[in-house]
């Protein structure tokens, strides 16, 4: 694949970073903490919000609005922040999303300690999850202001690499998020409790005497029917008799709170880098060209606009079709892994092995690869890894392969997403002129939120059907998705107020 003609750019196209190898690396390094940072959380909060519908008794329709409470916030608010950002500079926009990260953490945290009855100013756990959720969404919605940095700061030969470092930083964040997770919770199996159940657990006697499997589960199917994946729970937890105080603890315990808290100070030395280091990255000249956009909510007509463009349209379609994909098979594989009889523990673990696999994908081979082979053939790459991926897994879940393969099988999935994801970034930021990168990247960005905010909630019904239809019908999309990447051309370099 060729890349851009840029030989006849003048010194007044090249950003200010782009002068300065200095000041870029800075740039580049602070939003690399910032992305980081932002997944940080995502990657602490997914593993355990099957853990919070076991402990806070949530319906399945409440666990999946709450699964997808976060990306809904990022549809809605993506395009807002990144037209924004085209008006007032990027460095505001990512301080204000820093400080409600810090914020929506803390109070992750809280909401956790607070447990089955506990309350705070009159709402119980489950509303404070939602209210958490929701505004960590729209915090972290400034993820396509990072990429619109990214944009000011390197040219169009630069400019996969550089959206591969954000993918790099994703990798890091999904990595070391499980890690912490499972340094925070306990190796015991959780049990979904109905009100009747909890009730009956809650007035135990607190006594040494030893309680055995049969014993527990006689107990609590009396006040309701258990399912075989508690059952199975029940069984790790008792694989030996444990004293019913010590057993009344476990199931009554409320997860840790010390992962929302980790991560809101995280989210604070990140605020403070900000604040001290983050320099402005859009271009000076640009502020006469963007002053007359408006930053309302949802920008529809701006989505509209970019998605009946000819040069955005066909990558924006790939993006969504790709991302929903990944959504689907990432917001179901810790209900597969329960169905293999995973701890909490041994999951958070998995979704770490997942990150580490993002992080040396995206931060080594593709950002070393991409240069080379172009975004083009990348993509291609990437659609046929994830294609077979999901086909793999599709046949661990009917059982046609062993439940172990599945740690083999990831590492083609996770490295399919790698290349695929920077490749169509910067296919779509090379396609915007540089007045428009916010808005443009933006609307890319809402229409992955969207992704994944449908994925999981199509995926967890495809899986009560069986464990391998949410894969296969994975697998039948990337097909659909690599006829798009294959109809993408090279595009031009955009100029500015080119609308395309």
């Amino acid at each position: 694949m060729s890349s851009p003609d840029t030989s006849h750019a003048t010194s007044a196209d090249t950003p200010p970073q782009a002068a300065h190898g200095g000041a870029k690396k800075t740039t580049l390094l602070i939003v690399f903490v910032v992305v980081f940072i932002d997944l940080l959380g995502f990657g602490i909060v997914l593993p355990l919000l099957p853990r919070y519908g076991a402990v806070f008794n949530a319906t399945s329709m409440q666990l999946g609005l709450l699964m997808a409470s976060f990306s809904a916030m990022q549809f809605l608010f993506a395009p807002m922040w990144g037209a924004l950002s085209d008006r007032i500079g990027r460095r505001p926009v990512l301080i204000v999303g820093l400080v409600g990260s810090t914020l929506s953490y803390a109070m992750f945290g809280v909401a956790s300690e607070l447990g089955r009855e506990g309350t705070l100013l009159g709402l119980g756990a489950i509303p404070w999850l939602f209210i958490t959720r929701i505004a960590a969404g729209i915090a972290g919605a400034t993820i396509a202001t990072a990429q619109a940095v990214i944009a000011d700061s390197t040219g169009a030969a630069g400019r996969g690499k550089g959206m591969a470092l954000i993918g790099a930083a994703f990798g890091i964040g999904f990595t070391f998020g499980p890690l912490i997770g499972a340094a925070c919770t306990s190796s015991d199996p959780s049990i979904a409790l109905n009100d009747a159940q909890y009730a009956a657990v809650r007035d135990w006697d607190a006594t040494e005497t030893p309680i055995a499997e049969g014993e527990l589960l006689a107990l609590l199917t009396e006040h309701g029917e258990l399912q075989p994946a508690d059952q199975e729970s029940a069984g790790q937890l008792l694989a030996e008799p444990r004293p019913q105080a010590e057993v009344k603890a476990t199931l009554l315990a409320p997860p840790s709170a010390m992962p929302g808290y980790v991560a809101a100070v995280l989210s604070a030395l990140a605020l403070l880098l900000a604040i001290a280091k983050l320099p402005e990255s859009r271009p000076a000249d640009s502020s006469a060209q963007t002053t007359h956009r408006r930053g309302g909510l949802l920008q529809l007509g701006t989505v509209v606009r970019h998605m009946t463009a000819r040069k955005f349209a066909v990558v924006l379609t790939a993006i969504f079709i790709t991302t929903f994909a990944f959504a689907q098979f990432e917001s179901t594989l810790s209900l597969l892994t329960r169905e293999f009889g995973y701890s909490p523990k041994r999951n958070f673990l998995l979704y770490a092995y997942i990150g580490a696999i993002l992080m040396v994908g995206q931060g080594l081979l593709v950002r070393r690869l991409l240069p080379k082979i172009g975004e083009y053939r990348m993509a291609l790459i990437g659609v046929v890894l994830m294609t077979a991926g999901f086909i793999l897994i599709a046949l661990t879940g009917n059982r046609t392969l062993p439940a172990n393969a599945l740690w083999y099988i990831l590492p083609v999935v996770t490295i399919g997403f790698s290349s695929v994801t920077p490749s169509l970034q910067s296919l779509l930021s090379q396609a915007a002129a540089e007045d428009e990168q916010g808005a443009v990247l933006g609307t890319g960005q809402s229409l992955s939120s969207l992704a994944r905010i449908l994925g999981p909630y199509i995926g967890i019904q495809l899986l009560d059907l069986s464990a391998a239809t949410p894969y296969i019908a994975g697998a039948s999309l990337m097909l659909v998705g690599g006829l798009a990447v294959a109809s993408i051309r090279t595009p031009k370099p955009a100029i500015k107020g080119d609308a395309g």
